[in-house]
C-alpha cells in the first residue's frame, strides 16, 4: 500500500521508506525459524545525558548468540544525510559495545542517482582510506537477504533449504501483487518520491522477462498464486507461483519455478523410470527403454556397468540425444505423464539468490551447454535412487550454478 500523510513531500518520503522497511521486518519476525526480535526506535546517550543517538530499528538474532544489528531507514543517500548517520553510529558504538553492525537501508524504488550515491558510499566504506562507522548500505531487498542468510546460518541444511524455498515463493507472490510496484511501473516519475517499494527492481525483472516494457505497457491488474494443484501421484509440480498480468493491450499468463539453494546440486526429480520413458516418447520395448529400466533396477551407474555393460553403453550413446527434453522434463515438467493441469508446467525459472529470470527455452539451452559434461551418461544430471527405494524409483540431481 502507498503511505500518505498531510505534510511535506520530504517527510512523506521518509515516512514511506520507514514503513516499507517496517513491513519487511514484521514479516521476517513472524517466521519462527528465523528467531529474531525487532524493536523500533533505538536510542542511547552518554552516561547521565539525554539519549540523543538514535536508529530506527534494533534487530536481535537469537540463534546467533543474540547478536544485535541497528538499522537506519532513509529515502536518500546524499552525503550530508549520511554524515549525520555516521555521527550517530560513531557515538552508539562508543556507548553500546553490544552492537555488532549498524546498517543504512533505502527502498528498492529509489532513482538511479540514489543508487549511484549508495554504490559510491559503499565503496568508501570498504576502502582503506575512509573511516566509517556505518557497516553497510543496502536496498531493502538486499537487507532482507542478509537478515535471512544470517538468521538461518546455524540451521540444518535440509531444514534451511525448506524454509528458504517457502520464503522465496511467498516473496515472489507478494511482490507481484504489491500495488506500489504497479504504481511505480505505470508512472515512476510522479510516484517514486512518496510511493516506496521493497521489491520494485525484482518486479521489473519479472515483467521484463515476460516481454513487457516500462513506460510502454500500462498495468491494469496483477494476480498471483502459490496454490498450485498437486500432480496425479500427489507430488509437487515444477510451478511454484503462477501469475496473470492484465495490461491495456494484452493478458499475460506465466508459471515460474523458483530455485533457492546454496548447494551445488539438488534433487530435482524422483519417480518411476517408466514416466521418463513416456515423457521422452521412447519406444517402451526399445533397447534404450531396457537400459533405463536396468538402471532403475541396479540404482547406480557403477552397478549397471558391472552387470549389464552393453546397456550401460546404450545409455552413454543414446541419452545425450535427449538432453534438451530431459532438461525440460526435470526442471520444467514438460511432457510429464503426471501433469493434470497446464498450470503445473513452468514457463520461467527464477534463480532467487541473484534474482535472475530465464524463459524456458533460454535456460534449457544454457543449462545443457554448461553441464552436459558434468553429469552422468553424457547428460547434465546426476543419476541415482532415493533412500531405501533402489529398484523402485530413480532420483535425478541437477546443478544449481550457471554461467551467462
Amino acid at each position: 500500500m502507498a503511505f500518505s500523510i498531510d505534510n511535506s513531500e520530504k517527510f512523506r518520503s521518509g515516512y514511506a521508506s520507514n514503513m516499507t522497511l517496517d513491513a519487511v521486518l514484521n514479516t521476517l519476525e513472524s517466521v519462527p525459524q528465523f528467531n529474531i526480535s525487532v524493536e523500533r526506535g533505538y536510542q542511547i546517550g552518554a552516561p547521565s545525558c539525554e539519549k540523543q543517538y538514535k536508529m530506527d530499528f534494533k534487530i536481535t538474532f537469537h540463534n546467533q548468540n543474540d547478536e544485535i544489528w541497528l538499522v537506519k531507514s532513509t529515502s536518500s543517500i546524499r552525503s550530508d544525510r549520511l554524515y549525520g548517520v555516521e555521527y550517530f553510529a560513531q557515538n552508539i558504538k562508543l556507548h553500546d559495545p553490544n552492537i555488532a553492525k549498524i546498517l543504512v537501508v533505502i527502498p528498492n524504488s529509489v532513482n538511479d542517482k540514489e543508487i549511484r550515491y549508495k554504490n559510491n558510499y559503499r565503496e568508501k566504506i570498504n576502502s582503506d582510506g575512509f573511516i566509517s562507522f556505518i557497516d553497510e548500505i543496502y536496498t531493502v531487498s538486499e537487507f532482507r537477504n542478509e537478515v535471512i542468510s544470517f538468521a538461518t546460518s546455524n540451521l540444518d541444511q535440509g531444514i534451511c533449504s525448506n524454509i528458504l524455498g517457502k520464503d522465496a515463493e511467498k516473496y515472489v507472490e507478494e511482490l507481484l501483487v504489491d500495488t506500489n510496484n504497479s504504481l511505480l511501473w505505470n508512472d515512476y516519475e510522479n510516484n517514486f518520491k512518496t510511493t516506496k517499494s521493497a521489491s520494485f527492481n525484482e518486479f521489473c525483472e519479472l515483467l521484463t522477462a515476460v516481454g513487457l516494457e516500462q513506460r510502454h505497457e500500462r498495468i491494469i491488474s496483477v494476480k498471483a498464486t502459490r496454490d498450485i494443484p498437486k500432480l496425479s501421484n500427489g507430488g509437487y509440480p515444477k510451478t511454484d507461483v503462477s501469475f496473470v498480468i492484465q495490461t491495456e493491450n494484452d493478458l499475460i499468463e506465466r508459471n515460474v519455478s523458483i530455485k533457492h539453494t546454496d548447494s551445488k546440486t539438488v534433487t530435482i526429480h524422483e519417480g518411476d523410470i517408466n514416466d521418463v520413458i513416456t515423457a521422452l516418447e521412447i519406444d517402451p520395448i526399445s533397447t534404450l527403454a531396457d537400459a533405463l529400466k536396468a538402471f532403475q533396477l541396479f540404482g547406480s551407474e557403477k552397478k549397471l556397468k558391472e552387470e549389464k555393460p552393453h546397456l550401460h553403453a546404450v545409455l552413454h550413446s543414446e541419452l545425450p540425444k535427449f538432453n534438451e527434453k530431459l532438461t525440460e522434463l526435470f526442471l520444467f515438467g514438460v511432457n510429464s505423464p503426471l501433469v493434470n493441469h497446464k498450470i503445473q508446467i513452468a514457463d520461467l525459472i527464477l534463480l532467487i539468490n541473484n534474482f535472475d529470470v530465464f524463459d524456458r527455452d533460454s535456460y534449457v539451452s544454457l543449462y545443457v551447454k554448461n553441464y552436459k559434461d558434468s553429469g552422468q551418461f553424457g547428460t547434465p544430471f546426476k543419476w541415482t535412487y532415493p533412500s531405501k527405494k533402489r529398484g523402485k524409483k530413480i532420483q535425478i540431481k541437477g546443478f544449481t550454478g550457471y554461467k551467462k
